[in-house]
């Protein structure tokens, strides 16, 4: 019989059927073996991205030199004391742009040396306080509101610092600047906790902004997808890289009653160095 992958519902794993006789006669029962391809198919993707990544930090060199060039001219052209107001505003579109295409090089290029993981324990009830700190001490928040949250019990993980941090700041960057009602200051939490009490630990960030239609959350993990003018469309996925680096997952949850969360969940063989 034909051995074709086969596509199920939405969200269950593409499968290769395989049939096999129990005898050689024919009135023998047949057994069916459902192998799943979706890890198969993942690290071929994984792969092209890979090769992509090398090729794309190759463009990005290239886009570096003449990028500054643009840049430091239009910046020499803004101190002119000669622009006219249409002058001056045409500058300006042109620094604009400058810097998000020197945003999208910078992630280009850190996506191609990203580091290999370094995992230590980290107690993420501290992690959190001194990340929420951190954060608030080097950006002007203005009324916006940013909380850590954290739990009585201790929530330990086995995770590379210097990628959490990373993941974490991106993620807070972005409920500031979009999770937000109009007209209304933001309000993020970054939350520690237990999925249950044997369950993985979390690492959340929420806001109570208008959340994502389901239509965009499934491809806001997709390189260069973006739905904000300024945008680079690689935040999100160099976010899911180190995760996946680290044997964590990085989806996102809507919020009942509005809002966002981005949930970083660490696996179950990183639970189990972690309590080794």
């Amino acid at each position: 019989m034909d051995e074709t992958a086969v596509a199920l519902a939405e969200g269950v794993p593409e499968v290769v059927p395989r049939f096999t006789r129990l005898a050689a006669n024919d009135d023998s029962h047949t057994l069916i073996f459902l192998d799943d391809t979706s890890l198969v198919s993942r690290r071929a993707e994984e792969m092209t991205l890979s090769s992509l990544g090398r090729l794309s930090a190759s463009i990005a060199h290239e886009i570096r030199n003449p990028l500054a060039a643009i840049r430091y001219s239009a910046q020499l052209l803004a101190e002119s004391p000669d622009l006219n107001a249409e002058d001056t505003r045409m500058v300006e579109i042109i620094n604009n742009h400058c810097v998000r295409l020197n945003d999208i090089v910078e992630n280009i290029l850190q996506l191609s040396r990203r580091d290999r993981s370094r995992p230590e324990m980290l107690d993420l009830n501290d992690w959190v306080l001194r990340f929420v700190e951190e954060y608030s001490e080097s950006n002007d928040i203005g009324d916006d509101s940013l909380r850590a949250i954290t739990q009585a019990r201790a929530v330990e993980a086995l995770v590379d610092p210097q990628h959490l941090q990373q993941v974490v700041w991106n993620l807070v960057q972005n409920a500031l600047r979009y999770g937000r009602m109009p007209g209304e200051p933001a309000r993020v939490m970054v939350i520690a906790r237990n999925a249950t009490e044997q369950g993985p630990p979390l690492l959340e960030v929420v806001d109570r902004g208008p959340g994502i239609p389901p239509k965009v959350a499934a491809q806001i993990f997709e390189p260069f997808f973006t739905t904000h003018e300024m945008g680079t469309g690689l935040g999100l996925y160099l976010a899911r890289q180190m995760c996946d680096a680290n044997q964590a997952t990085l989806e996102y949850v809507p919020v009942p009653g509005g809002g966002s969360c981005f949930r970083i969940s660490l696996g179950a063989s990183v639970r189990m160095a972690a309590s080794a």
